[in-house]
């Protein structure tokens, strides 16, 4: 799998700890560490009143609590918009991957 936006270099898949899709606001992205800075999903959110832009991503924690980002944003985006709808599709899509390697790998760490 390509990573086209996100965290750049090479990590070993088998120390994914946890993978979950998030919103980024828009103002915060690449300003300072990914994710850290959350808009909820969800409707009704009052926050998206003052500034809806958000970027959809997969925030990726390994076991030694790196954080690793991929957006599946290309451009910011609102909730509720058909690109933030197709945005998260594709983000879960990639958490369902992550979480079947996590599975895979850290079901069989624990029956060691």
């Amino acid at each position: 799998m390509m990573i086209e936006n996100g965290t750049e270099g090479t990590y070993d898949y088998r120390k994914i700890k946890r993978a979950l899709v998030l919103n980024e606001k828009a103002k915060f992205k690449g300003s300072q560490p990914p994710f850290t800075q959350l808009l909820p999903h969800g409707p009704g959110i009052p926050a998206i009143l003052t500034d809806p832009y958000v970027y959809v991503g997969v925030k990726i924690v390994m076991d030694d609590e790196t954080i690793l980002c991929v957006y599946t944003s290309k451009e910011k985006t609102q909730t509720g918009t058909n690109q933030y709808i197709e945005d998260r599709k594709r983000a879960k899509e990639i958490e369902e991957f992550l979480l079947k390697i996590i599975h895979k790998y850290h079901t069989n760490d624990s029956n060691n």
